[in-house]
């Protein structure tokens, strides 16, 4: 319906899941609300025993739009998961690629430490001219192992950070079925009520 589409445009144009999240959190209390005001419809209809079979037709009908929402919510809530397993997917990706990365500089780290080390130890034979140059090359290995360190740093924080991000949506998705449980626990009551 118009107010899904609405929703799905208004879900596509945010960036990160949280906030995708945020706007499903909303509508569902929306739905709730909704369904709240239901439920005084119906103590209201029951003392109005003359009209009875029209306020229960009213009621019917307006049963029938909640059915709707929740299949909405339901909808969403399942296009939430497919993201989720989506984001996992991703990260996984990443992950894979990011060790890649890290051992292609490992490699290059010890090919390029083997050739400074035996540029050394030639220089170290040669006279005094090439003092300089020793001193050089020793100064070369200190800063590549200054950068290896420091790349080894960043992506150990990239792969906190990236777990953390994980860890929350996996919490706020747990909440979010939670939350629809419990609708629906409170429909089938409505239903038997009814």
């Amino acid at each position: 319906g118009k107010e899904a589409t609405l929703l799905m445009q208004s879900l596509n144009k945010l960036n990160t899941p949280e906030e995708k999240l945020d706007l499903l959190f909303k509508k569902y209390a929306e739905l709730l609300e909704e369904h709240r005001s239901e439920q005084k419809k119906l103590k209201y209809l029951q003392k109005r025993q003359a009209q009875i079979t029209k306020e229960k037709d009213q009621l019917q009908s307006e049963h029938s739009r909640a059915i709707l929402a929740r299949s909405k919510l339901e909808s969403l809530c399942r296009e939430l998961q497919r993201h989720n397993k989506n984001l996992k997917e991703e990260t996984i990706q990443r992950a894979r690629e990011e060790d890649e990365k890290r051992k292609e500089i490992t490699n290059h780290f010890q090919g390029t430490l083997s050739e400074i080390q035996a540029q050394i130890e030639q220089q170290s034979e040669r006279n005094m001219k090439l003092c300089q140059e020793n001193t050089e090359l020793a100064e070369k290995l200190k800063s590549i192992i200054d950068q290896y360190e420091l790349r080894e740093e960043h992506l150990d924080k990239i792969f906190k950070h990236r777990e953390l991000q994980q860890k929350l949506v996996d919490a706020k998705l747990e909440q979010s079925q939670e939350m629809m449980k419990e609708a629906e626990e409170r429909h089938q009551k409505e239903k038997e009520y009814v």
